[in-house]
């Protein structure tokens, strides 16, 4: 797009964006991509000269004169590689010297001095140019203007305003003027050319960093003290003598204390060499890893709608968006559950949508935030919205809305929907079940395609295949050989992993155990009680009369081809377990990242092999949450500790069971 019509487009949204937040108390857009937008707008003018009179960049509450030079750094400036899990603040020390500072909340700044006086103050930016911001550094409540120094001496910070500034600030504003968060409010503060506001707002620079100069970080630290520069709090660590939690503690006591405004730690090693000796990725610096307190978001644009089908044929809404980076991996997909949840996030969606989206836990893909209609009719009826549909996207079938405490979801009515059977076989060959490798979503759906799959006891059909497979795209003789070893390999089960395959209604991988266990793993046991009365599973702990009721309907309408399935397997008993009541009564959660167990599966295993449970959420009756990360910010670990609940480690969980 030419740069001119990208000013002027530009210049055009803003204010929009400014207009319905400052008059009719909206937020149609995120501060995160208000910035962004803002930032655009700025470099462009910079670049072509062209400043519209109705600019937001000159309309900020006063006259603005010129705009910002860019200058290119002497060096680049890199972000940080990220984490939240406190094993890997103890993993990077490995029993080496280490500082570990708060990480500020603010805008980065890098000061030169010459001759023992400032001449340039900059912005991060791109990492490898930034903006003169000279004229507002000279105004820092506590910027030394003059050092006793005569060499050219660099210094690297945060501009931020304190929380209690901040919300003195807020104070004397009306309810629709006042600002999201102090970064923001000190960015706004430390870009515009008035120097005035950043003085007015009391705008601080804390130093943390020197980039070269010193054998020890600490040592940077000292001299830049010495200079008259107030220095990021920071405390020495080393995983073989302190303690973490210790340490963690003492510095967000320290931020609380001089109302700092933070957003999570950084450990760095204090030997500056041995720091540099390690390089750099692609995009940061090996001697610093920054400890997040909070997700990282990314915004994007929303692309497509597209609806998943689970075994019971209820239809799932999947947002499809444009790539994204975050903790080191591009996503472009996110869940958003069912009907209600699609609705109350998104609203009314439409391609092109800017959305906010983030990894709870680092780990599964999340949109949290979601631009809305403006309420302009005119301007909002060009938009080309994604409907919800009302048939079934795999049948064609009509699709029926189901609403229940608040949660409304829609379900396929086509009992003999494709979607319904490739959800069922997805299921079933998962490793909760029959744990055959190398048939994934995408394969099992061309062979439904080709007919070949109409049942899950078909997967036993498919070596009369296998030479129509190996010539498939995709496929191989190696690669079919492997899949009907997998198949075979399969055949050799227990009871509760074949009872999981057969996605009766509420019997999930704990009931299906639960029943393995009572019927003995016998599976001649088994049919005799689904022949004669389902509801003597009751006698099971938890095991109520909606479960044998789906018993009783599912044997019913499916012993034909439970019977033609059955004959493909060779049942294999499990020996009693002397400490098969180890953990009975116990209801565990597990989260985060294994070290010890393959997966959580694994865990899961193990755990209720000694008679314990495994639950998805914490509450009153959950006895440990298991999480390698003891300290971390997450929502289980929080509403753990409000409940009083123990957080063990893996080796904790380890000791506990004598293993």
């Amino acid at each position: 797009m030419d740069k001119t019509k990208r000013i002027k487009q530009l210049t055009k949204l803003l204010n929009k964006y400014r207009d319905t937040y400052y008059n009719r108390g909206e937020s149609i857009i995120s501060d995160y991509d208000y910035d962004n937008l803002f930032d655009e707008l700025q470099k462009l003018e910079e670049e072509t000269g062209i400043i519209l009179s109705n600019s937001p960049t000159q309309t900020v509450g006063y006259e603005v004169k010129s705009q910002l030079e860019k200058v290119k750094h002497s060096h680049p400036m890199l972000s940080l590689g990220k984490t939240k899990s406190v094993n890997e603040l103890i993993k990077f020390s490995n029993g080496k010297d280490c500082i570990i500072s708060l990480k500020m909340d603010g805008l980065t700044v890098l000061n030169t001095y010459k001759n023992g006086k400032l001449i340039q103050s900059e912005t991060r930016g791109d990492g490898e140019e930034g903006e003169l911001i000279t004229h507002n550094a000279k105004v820092f409540d506590n910027l030394p203007l003059q050092i006793n120094n005569t060499h050219r001496f660099e210094i690297e910070g945060e501009a931020i305003i304190t929380k209690n500034d901040f919300e003195l600030i807020n104070s004397k504003l009306s309810e629709e003027n006042k600002y999201k968060n102090p970064r923001n409010l000190a960015s706004g503060s430390v870009r515009q050319l008035d120097n005035k506001i950043a003085k007015e707002r009391h705008v601080k620079f804390v130093a943390w960093k020197i980039p070269f100069g010193f054998t020890h970080f600490t040592e940077g630290f000292n001299f830049a003290q010495s200079m008259g520069f107030e220095i990021v709090p920071y405390v020495t660590y080393n995983s073989k003598t302190d303690d973490i939690d210790k340490k963690i503690e003492e510095l967000k006591a320290i931020a609380e204390d001089k109302s700092y405004p933070i957003d999570g730690l950084v450990i760095t090693y204090d030997d500056v060499e041995y720091g540099k000796s390690l390089g750099f990725t692609g995009h940061h610096p090996k001697h610093s890893l920054a400890f997040k307190f909070y997700d990282e978001e990314k915004s994007t644009t929303l692309k497509n709608i597209e609806w998943t089908m689970g075994k019971s044929g209820t239809l799932t809404p999947v947002a499809v968006f444009n790539d994204v980076e975050i903790d080191g991996t591009i996503i472009n997909r996110a869940s958003l559950h069912n009907l209600s949840i699609l609705t109350n996030i998104l609203g009314t969606p439409w391609v092109g949508q800017k959305i906010n989206v983030f990894k709870s836990n680092m780990i599964i893909p999340q949109i949290s935030w979601a631009e809305k209609l403006s309420g302009d009719f005119d301007k909002d009826i060009e938009k080309s919205y994604i409907p919800t549909p009302l048939k079934c996207p795999y049948c064609g079938e009509l699709v029926r809305f189901k609403k229940e405490n608040d949660t409304e979801e829609m379900i396929c009515t086509n009992p003999n929907c494709k979607g319904k059977l490739l959800g069922k076989l997805c299921h079933a060959v998962s490793k909760k079940a029959l744990n055959i490798d190398g048939l994934s979503e995408a394969t099992l759906q061309k062979f439904i395609d080709r007919g070949w799959l109409q049942c899950v006891g078909d997967i036993y059909h498919l070596p009369l295949y296998k030479d129509k497979i190996s010539r498939m795209e995709g496929f191989g003789t190696k690669s079919t050989k492997k899949l009907m070893e997998n198949i075979e390999k399969s055949k050799d089960i227990t009871l509760d992993k074949f009872i999981s395959s057969l996605s009766i209604p509420l019997i999930g991988t704990t009931a299906s155990k639960d029943i393995a266990k009572f019927c003995d793993y016998d599976i001649e046991k088994f049919k005799l009680i689904m022949g004669k009365s389902p509801y003597k599973f009751t006698k099971i702990e938890g095991f109520g009369d909606k479960m044998a009721r789906s018993l009783f309907d599912w044997w019913s309408d499916n012993i034909k081809e439970f019977l033609e399935l059955e004959r493909h397997f060779r049942f294999k008993k499990i020996k009693n377990n002397i400490n098969v009541d180890k953990l009975k009564g116990q209801n565990f959660v597990t989260t985060g990242k294994l070290h010890h167990f393959a997966n959580r599966d694994a865990l899961k295993e193990k755990i209720e092999s000694l008679g314990g449970k495994v639950v998805g959420s914490i509450s009153s009756n959950t006895s440990f949450l298991i999480n390698n990360d003891v300290n971390s910010t997450s929502s289980k670990n929080t509403k753990a500790k409000k409940l009083n609940i123990p957080i063990i480690s893996e080796d904790d969980f380890i000791k506990m069971i004598g293993e």
